[in-house]
């Protein structure tokens, strides 16, 4: 096959390296509008109250929606508390869809377009819903102050970076994974957001141009109390292709620089080719280091969404998007919100751990596994 004809692999979606790295670009149009706080849920609680989203499922997997505040049970740090805050699963949410549209063909950016828009019909008129699309740039498309018809129509219009020369990357291209979640919540309206909060991100988390770390961003989102949930596209395999192939092939793409360090940060600390450039690579050692690559990724978000009480979601193909979304539109909606005020009053800023249980046969319950307190 004619590698000049060949569609770029599904890794071009959202697995990009490249060898530059440019500073971090936010081109956020948030209007600052009054009436965003009318729209908000009225809650008005203390500062210390801890919140929850618990689902709820039977075994089978279907979600149980006839709980409770007496069907729940919270410990902290393996002490019972006191429930002070119960909402069903009626209660409304505010969402932010992540995209990462990173060096995609015009066939799957507009399947994922799709997908996307069906996902935010899936939602209730009530339920407030932002967009926020990455790829070496990043940027929130739209907010909550949006009708739903105009976040759909933002994400219609959303186009890839375009390459040159014939070839689909360039120092144009990458993707700021990280920085895509520090925008949802750092900057964005979730931040100001009461109630039940919650990220959706669709991507495969191999981050290759972020100014920020995952370990500031991850305690951020852990902060945030919204539930973060990942699409994970697998494109492992693919970029492992891309990577192999000649430079001078349209799909060929490369490390970047701080992917090769992170790698060998992770793996050999003391090693002297975290240095090296990204094009003297060995074949062996660029199949060593994506499958290392790929294998912090996912650790990462699994670790994210556990600690947030969200969820991985494996994609395996784009045409499974469609589905996926549909699955979780449908948890979202069958959620439970939880609030205690904790009995350990110490303003010590450390890791306490929470446990949800439920007092119903054959219930599977899911929720943030903890939070950290404040400091002094």
């Amino acid at each position: 096959m004619n590698p000049r004809t060949h569609k770029a692999p599904l890794a071009a979606i959202c697995a990009l390296f490249i060898p530059a790295l440019i500073g971090m670009r936010f081109p956020i149009r948030v209007t600052q509008d009054p009436k965003q706080d009318q729209e908000a849920p009225a809650i008005k609680l203390k500062t210390d109250l801890v919140s929850v989203t618990a689902a709820v499922n039977d075994r089978e997997g279907r979600a149980i929606k006839s709980l409770g505040i007496d069907d729940f049970v919270v410990y902290e740090n393996g002490i019972r508390q006191k429930i002070a805050l119960f909402n069903t699963s009626e209660e409304a949410f505010s969402l932010m869809l992540l995209l990462d549209i990173s060096g995609s063909t015009s066939d799957e950016i507009e399947l994922m377009k799709s997908a996307a828009r069906s996902f935010l019909a899936e939602l209730r008129k009530e339920d407030r819903a932002g967009v926020i699309v990455f790829s070496r740039e990043v940027e929130l498309i739209a907010d909550f102050t949006d009708s739903r018809s105009k976040a759909e129509s933002a994400i219609a219009g959303v186009a890839t970076a375009e390459a040159t020369n014939g070839h689909r990357f360039n120092p144009n291209t990458g993707t700021s994974f990280y920085d895509g979640v520090y925008l949802a919540v750092a900057e964005s309206p979730l931040k100001q957001a009461h109630g039940r909060k919650a990220i959706v991100c669709m991507t495969d988390g191999v981050d290759s141009t972020s100014k920020l770390g995952y370990a500031e961003v991850a305690k951020l989102a852990e902060q945030s109390d919204a539930s973060v949930y990942f699409l994970q596209l697998d494109t492992e395999a693919a970029t492992l292709e891309a990577l192999l192939k000649p430079k001078t092939d349209p799909s060929y793409v490369n490390l970047s620089q701080s992917q090769i360090k992170r790698y060998y940060d992770e793996y050999d600390p003391d090693s002297i080719d975290s240095h090296r450039p990204a094009s003297t690579f060995s074949p062996s050692a660029l199949r060593k280091i994506n499958g290392g690559l790929y294998t912090m990724a996912r650790r990462e978000m699994r670790e994210l969404a556990e600690r947030t009480g969200g969820r991985v979601y494996p994609v395996a193909t784009l045409g499974d998007l469609e589905g996926v979304y549909k699955q979780l539109a449908a948890e979202l909606r069958s959620q439970y919100s939880i609030g205690y005020y904790s009995s350990n009053t110490a303003s010590d800023g450390r890791w306490r751990t929470i446990r949800v249980e439920v007092h119903r046969a054959g219930a599977v319950v899911r929720a943030r596994s903890g939070y950290w307190a404040p400091g002094r």
